[in-house]
């Protein structure tokens, strides 16, 4: 009780001004008096009372708690913020405060109480400081986006070349003029040269497409040159042989006849040869359109338009896929594997099978036959563009077949294999996307 502002006055005889405690109310409430008390003495001394004024000021301190709460939150936010943020006060930018995430992001540790000139003299040459000073002049928040700033951050005064994501909010004072300049800052040096990166590898690319474009017409218009001018004069050859022969008529010696016959298979050969260059050249450039294609009535297709001899019996498992796909890529696989295995079974039983499984994003299928098999030495070398592993004038072909169904399975990011042994028939594995 001796605290209170009455109380005092009496005792002690004296005034007391503003002073604070809490009250409980008849509610069981509290609240805050503020007090101010001065004693009332007669003209001998003599204590006759004291004057007590009390006011409630629980409304004003529960908002200072508020203010000062708030205050202490904003200052864990500076504190912790993995942005960078300062404040430049004045029209000369002096930088007042900076958070840990400056000196650890901007590397300038000794800048309070500088000037953002004095602080940053690598950039005058940038348009920052006038920006900075049109901010300050017209209280229009800037904003920076991935601005290229070069800092001398690591007290060597090497420059470095930075990227920032920024923006300058001006504060303004009581009078409604700007006062001070918030900073919030964040680095993108690393995102920015990782884009450009990317950006540059990706216009290499289309350098190199585009060079490869240009390339892949050139070869298309050697290609088809090359196979006109060497057309004609094979062409010119096998006449000449079946002219020749006709003349000498039954007076032709019989291995001249030979001879003869042999030189057009050559001809014929190599006018084969020529096409398959022209179709390796041309294969995966073409992009067909991508539609539903049945797989056992690709096949049909296939097999009534090879007319395989009747000794050959070809069996094709029912049910196979319809996949969403370009047909004529598949079409050439499936033409180029049944008949090597047609051709290359030379036996009076001979069956060629064409089987498929489905291997959820893919497709396996697999043409395989009981012909004389392939040794293991052999199962990467077939896959070579002009390889053959019979002389050419036993079995009729160029030797790019099996080349041109490589590229076009990897192409399609599929795979082909061959499993086989001498004497034991081969099966032709191939892999094609389930979806395109």
């Amino acid at each position: 009780t001796e605290q209170l502002p009455l109380a005092r006055a009496v005792k002690l005889r004296e005034s007391v001004i503003d002073a604070e405690w809490k009250i409980r109310r008849s509610d069981d409430s509290e609240i805050i008096a503020q007090g101010s008390a001065t004693p009332v003495l007669d003209s001998q001394g003599r204590m006759l009372g004291a004057v007590l004024t009390l006011r409630d000021v629980t409304p004003e301190r529960r908002l200072r708690q508020q203010l000062e709460e708030e205050r202490a939150r904003l200052h864990t936010v500076f504190q912790r913020a993995p942005a960078v943020i300062a404040i430049y006060s004045g029209p000369e930018h002096t930088i007042t405060m900076v958070n840990p995430a400056w000196e650890v992001t901007v590397g300038k540790t000794d800048v309070l109480g500088r000037t953002f000139r004095e602080a940053f003299p690598e950039v005058a040459s940038t348009g920052l400081y006038e920006m900075l000073d049109r901010v300050y002049e017209t209280g229009e928040p800037f904003v920076g986006n991935e601005a290229n700033i070069p800092l001398a951050r690591r007290g060597d005064g090497v420059l470095e070349d930075t990227y920032w994501n920024f923006v300058w909010q001006p504060l303004s004072g009581v009078e409604g003029h700007v006062t001070e300049i918030m900073v919030h800052a964040v680095e993108v040096t690393e995102q920015v040269l990782a884009r450009q990166q990317v950006e540059q590898k990706a216009e290499e690319r289309r350098r190199i497409a585009t060079a490869l474009e240009r390339s892949n017409q050139e070869l298309d218009q050697f290609a088809y040159v090359t196979s006109h001018d060497l057309k004609a004069p094979l062409r010119g050859i096998g006449n000449l042989s079946q002219w020749i022969e006709e003349d000498w008529g039954r007076q032709m010696p019989q291995e001249v006849r030979q001879h003869l016959q042999l030189l057009r298979g050559r001809v014929n050969r190599m006018e084969g040869l020529i096409d398959g260059i022209l179709q390796y050249s041309r294969a995966t450039r073409v992009i067909g359109e991508v539609q539903a294609v049945n797989v056992n009535a690709l096949v049909a297709d296939i097999i009534e338009l090879m007319d395989p001899p009747e000794n050959v019996h070809l069996e094709v498992q029912p049910g196979l896929p319809t996949l969403r796909t370009e047909r004529l890529p598949l079409q050439q696989i499936f033409m180029n594997l049944i008949g090597n295995a047609i051709k290359h079974t030379r036996r009076e039983d001979a069956q060629v099978r064409i089987q498929g499984r489905d291997q959820d994003t893919f497709y396996e299928f697999v043409v395989s036959d009981n012909g004389p098999g392939i040794a293991p030495e052999f199962h990467e070398r077939i896959f070579g563009i002009f390889q053959t592993l019979e002389a050419r004038d036993t079995v009729e072909g160029t030797g790019i077949g099996l080349s041109l169904v490589k590229k076009i399975v990897e192409h399609h990011s599929g795979r082909v294999w061959v499993e086989s042994e001498e004497g034991a028939g081969s099966a032709f594995h191939f892999t094609w996307p389930a979806t395109p």
